[in-house]
């Protein structure tokens, strides 16, 4: 059964269960990120409820199902809209827009967020969970890199990644913890099938298929563009060049630009899928062991294969991200009034 409970702004004192209280209840994850929104409305009368929250902004709140934590974060925003009192939270990735970041920097980037966190993030855990990157990050860059949130940072490192060219993720997830790990699965999480879904409409468009590409950055203040790069595998496979140019990456070193451009293209080279609208679940899923659990388990960064969207001779044994019927999910909203999930897969 879910609960919601409130704790005081030192996360561990209980403040209130207001599971009976909750109405509308909505809850997302998201990368980067890690928990992402959640919002409710309470159906207790309006002058107390709106009473009892004017003091509870940056309170601690945290969802679960038994031993599962759904979701936790901080109260930041409460309004009355038509005779409600409406709550809306934020994991605790929101912590990472609090300070700006002003000390120069030169090592690499994955230490430089270790650094920063622990300098101005005081609301993350001090447990980390890094794998650390071989590229570095020099604010004498430029001016933009200085003086910005540990929050723009991350979105200013992740695309940079480094020599593996992967796809690097940044999230908070339980009790406050970072983590900063490449894109690389190694086990499937969910198994779906098509009857699990309550909308569902795939489509794979040869317009988000990039198979070479080049870089503009900024260098001695002038506009400056790194050499194409190229997969003429994917060149050969599809029998077309389609070249992406990726829009100005500020002031950064030429080995940074040039690493994001190929990043960019081991991930692009190949036909992905999108939808129409982001395909919705119902109240269940199976788990990998084939086990039913609630589809509000479900998170950003994990992998889900649907296992009859191609014939069972197209299924693979690995975790492959394949494209046909193994996906990675990058972004869920949970509405607890439908009991449906709804998925957005990279």
């Amino acid at each position: 059964m879910i609960q919601v409970a409130v704790y005081q702004r030192d996360y561990t004192t209980l403040d209130r269960i207001i599971t009976n209280e909750v109405q509308h209840l909505r809850f997302s994850t998201r990368l980067p990120g890690g928990f992402h929104i959640c919002s409710f409305t309470l159906r207790r009368d309006l002058f107390k409820a709106w009473q009892w929250l004017t003091g509870k902004l940056f309170y601690h709140l945290v969802i679960t199902d038994g031993n599962q934590t759904l979701w936790e974060g901080r109260i930041e925003d409460i309004g009355i809209s038509l005779g409600q009192v409406q709550v809306t939270a934020y994991g605790y990735y929101a912590n990472l827009g609090d300070i700006p970041y002003n000390t120069a920097y030169n090592t690499l980037w994955s230490s430089v967020l270790d650094t920063v966190l622990t300098a101005n993030c005081s609301q993350i855990s001090a447990t980390r969970h890094f794998t650390a990157t071989d590229r570095n990050a020099n604010s004498a860059a430029g001016d933009e890199w200085l003086d910005i949130t540990p929050m723009e940072m991350v979105e200013k490192f992740l695309p940079l990644s480094d020599s593996t060219n992967a796809i690097w993720d940044f999230a908070v997830w339980e009790n406050r913890e970072a983590w900063l790990t490449q894109r690389a699965p190694m086990a499937i999480n969910w198994q779906l099938n098509l009857r699990d879904f309550t909308s569902f409409l795939l489509t794979y468009r040869g317009k988000e298929i990039w198979n070479s590409g080049y870089a503009r950055y900024q260098s001695g203040g002038s506009l400056t563009r790194t050499a194409d790069a190229n997969d003429t595998t994917s060149q050969a496979k599809y029998g077309i060049t389609r070249k992406y140019a990726i829009p100005d990456m500020g002031a950064v070193a030429a080995q940074e630009a040039e690493t994001a451009r190929s990043a960019w293209l081991a991930k692009y080279k190949d036909a992905w899928p999108s939808f129409t609208s982001p395909p919705a679940v119902g109240e269940f899923v199976a788990n990998n062991n084939g086990v039913r659990r609630p589809s509000s388990w479900v998170r950003a960064g994990q992998t889900a294969r649907i296992r009859d969207l191609v014939p069972a001779s197209g299924l693979l044994d690995s975790v492959s991200l394949n494209a046909m019927q193994t996906f990675y999910i990058t972004e869920t909203e949970y509405d607890l009034d439908r009991r449906e999930l709804v998925l957005n897969f990279d």
